[in-house]
């Protein structure tokens, strides 16, 4: 029965969720146990159709799939490279039922409230986010609309090259790393960068965090 054993993983996750490149560190020590094994990242956010063919529900979620492209079984958490190695064994035996979602994804449109500045002071836009898969992830996709959204009469902090690289919470405290195009913009103020992001965060619990800047 060798087409069911274990042939590739793949892992669906955000590029800037931690718990994700935790994963991704994890299945990379797997892979020194089973060379013959392909891996594959998914991001969820810009890879939709995968992720919706695989009916990903959770970030991260690690697939496990078999020569023919089946899938044998699913993880929607981070866990230990003993646990991986063990669970990859025992597929490869046949000992692990199969656990899959039946239901579809389905789109839906979410609302977030978002702070940029005017006169100096910050105010509150809600601004609308069509999520395409059934992934969630609240507070990165807040930040991502906070670094898109441009409205007349009001200063967007960020410049138009701005990418989240990475964030971390710790109750309510949050460690963001975001990625400026060096020389491409004009000259940005990160306190005020910092005080939109706290705000715009709020609603979620947080009200302070570590801002890292880095020029690419």
């Amino acid at each position: 029965m060798e087409q069911q054993k274990v042939s590739k993983i793949i892992l669906f996750t955000l590029s800037a969720c931690p718990t994700g490149r935790s994963m991704g560190t994890v299945l990379s020590e797997v892979k020194r146990t089973f060379d013959a094994i392909e891996f594959e990242t998914v991001y969820v956010d810009v890879q939709t159709d995968i992720t919706n063919h695989y009916r990903v529900k959770k970030n991260p979620t690690s697939l496990f799939l078999d020569y023919q492209g089946n899938e044998l079984y699913r993880i929607e958490e981070f866990q230990e490279t003993e646990y991986i190695i063990d669970l990859i064994e025992r597929l490869n035996q046949q000992t692990v039922a199969l656990k899959r979602p039946n239901e579809d994804n389905q789109a839906s449109v979410e609302a977030y409230t978002v702070y940029l500045f005017q006169n100096e002071l910050l105010v509150p836009l809600e601004v609308k986010y069509l999520n395409k898969t059934s992934v969630r992830a609240p507070r990165i996709t807040a930040i991502n609309m906070l670094l898109k959204t441009r409205n007349d009469g009001y200063e967007n902090p960020f410049p138009v090259s701005a990418t989240l690289e990475l964030v971390n919470f710790k109750g309510n405290f949050g460690e963001i790393v975001i990625n400026i195009g060096e020389g491409k913009e004009r000259a940005w103020n990160k306190e005020k960068m910092k005080l939109a992001l706290v705000k715009s965060l709020s609603h979620f619990g947080i009200d302070d965090l570590e801002l890292t800047i880095t020029a690419i």
